[in-house]
């Protein structure tokens, strides 16, 4: 039924522009393909299956006794750990004594509004105002649920996630952290648990490398505001971290909105819509420095665009074409001197976006002082540009070996014949980015405990290694320089007044 819905909705095609009987072949090879693989599948047991079989170690181990969300991107997945934890034969019957007897649940896209709130209720009842709730036999013990459970609901009586497969898409896995990571929470730490997929599946598929190098990608625009796969997190440009500390409630609402903005997609088909509507050509004859403003409920500030030419350069070509582009709002609603500014392109568009006939609303003479707001906005552009460099110098991925023997070393920390103590220092040291000598280091290491399983020469030869980054070599080549105060250009200013 999900999928003829799809289908429906999907846009009508011109079939001549396509080449039907090849495309008519092709699928049916595809088809006739994973016909094959299925039937090679079908007939392997979940006795068989190592995933599960570590899955159901963790909880009944390290995760014994804790409240777990578990996530998982596929419904068929959710359903199948549900159905075989839930299991009425011997062996799982034994496991969930072993575990405890945690009170496991499912949810998927098949529940309705109504089953996912009573859910979720049972889950946290103290976030969701059901104290009466807590400590019952009503209440979840483990949720397995896919990402229709991933916006928008408050769980941090939970201090555990556990991540079965990895989402394609960074900023899912943020907001799947984002439920348990909430303000209020009355966990000191939180523990999210990512169970990377095997060595050689990695190495076929490359999961864990294309993630990385989107995570590294959202890090470059000063996006990345929580470790996902255990990155360094990057200062950033638009304040999230302070803001969260300082308990600013809003903060939760711009993120969420934020991570619905999975690329430049919705920017993108705004412009794309207004030039499509006619107005290119009065866009291109639109001075430098031009202003307006309009009314906005429940906010008030002042939004300015600034542009410079890549790599600091000033030249004809480079104000063509490689520019850079910076969308700051400055906050004037407690303080009109200006306070916290955002860069956030996203929640900027919501507070600035307009009709053609939306009426102009400027302050009076003397209510604002444009040219000092404007300075703490270049000084701010200037700042993040020098750390945005900072950010591009240093390493910025995780190799997937260092998840593969962090994941291995974790199950070593409870091991009383290994320091618990250096286990940890260990894995905090392979959730740092390491330059590639250290990192062939660690595969030689990790290849000799496939053969051998000595985790203690394992434990050893990350030890051995420096957390001291390597200098990057010099190519010769000029590298990126900080924008400076003389290289930006002011195209415009809007009010956004209450």
């Amino acid at each position: 039924m999900e999928a003829r819905q799809f289908i429906e909705a999907l846009p009508a095609l011109d079939a001549a522009l396509y080449d039907l009987k090849r495309l008519h072949n092709d699928l049916r090879r595809d088809a006739d393909a994973l016909r094959e693989i299925w039937h090679d599948i079908a007939a392997i047991p979940p006795t068989r299956d190592a995933k599960l079989a570590r899955l159901k170690d963790l909880l009944a181990g390290e995760l014994r006794g804790q409240k777990v969300l578990l996530f998982t991107y596929y419904k068929d997945t959710a359903r199948y750990l549900y159905r075989e934890l839930c299991s009425d034969d011997l062996a799982a019957v034994e496991w969930r004594v072993g575990a405890g007897s945690p009170h496991i649940r499912r949810m998927d896209s098949g529940a309705d509004a109504k089953e996912r709130a009573r859910l979720v209720a049972e889950f946290a009842p103290h976030a969701n105002h059901k104290p009466e709730i807590a400590g019952t036999d009503t209440e979840i013990d483990l949720l397995i649920s896919t990402d229709v459970l991933s916006e928008g609901q408050n769980l941090q009586d939970c201090g555990v996630l556990v991540n079965y497969d990895l989402h394609w898409n960074p900023t899912r896995m943020v907001q799947r952290a984002g439920r348990i990571d909430r303000i209020g929470t009355s966990f000191d730490t939180l523990w999210v648990q990512n169970m990377f997929p095997d060595e050689g599946l990695e190495k076929l598929l490359g999961l864990v490398e294309s993630l990385s190098r989107k995570i590294a990608s959202i890090d470059q625009s000063g996006f990345l505001d929580a470790s996902i796969l255990g990155e360094i997190v990057h200062p950033q440009n638009f304040n999230t971290l302070r803001r969260i500390e300082e308990e600013d409630g809003k903060v939760v609402e711009e993120q969420e909105q934020f991570a619905e903005l999975v690329s430049s997609e919705f920017l993108l088909q705004n412009l794309k819509n207004l030039l499509d509507a006619g107005m290119r050509r009065m866009l291109e004859e639109l001075p430098d420095g031009i202003h307006s403003g309009l009314a906005r409920e429940g906010a008030k500030g002042l939004f300015f665009y600034f542009t410079a030419p890549a790599g600091g350069k000033s030249t004809v070509a480079s104000e063509r074409t490689a520019q850079q582009h910076f969308w700051r709002y400055i906050d004037l609603s407690g303080d009109t001197r200006g306070g916290r500014i955002d860069d956030n392109r996203y929640v900027i568009t919501n507070l600035i976006q307009c009709q053609p006939d939306t009426p102009r609303v400027v302050p009076v003479d003397g209510e604002v002082d444009l040219f000092a707001l404007q300075e703490k906005v270049i000084q701010s552009i200037v700042q993040s540009s020098v750390e945005q460099v900072a950010v591009e110098e240093a390493p910025k991925q995780l190799d997937p070996i260092q998840q593969t023997i962090a994941t291995v070393l974790r199950t070593y920390i409870n091991n009383p014949a290994i320091s618990r103590k250096d286990v940890i220092a260990a894995i905090q040291q392979l959730n740092l980015p390491l330059p590639g000598v250290y990192v062939k280091t660690l595969r030689k290491a990790y290849e000799a405990f496939t053969a051998t399983a000595r985790v203690d020469e394992l434990l050893a030869a990350v030890q051995s290694i420096s957390q001291e980054k390597e200098k990057p070599a010099s190519s010769g080549s000029e590298g990126k320089t900080p924008v400076r105060r003389e290289d930006l250009k002011l195209i415009c200013f809007d009010y956004v007044w209450q």
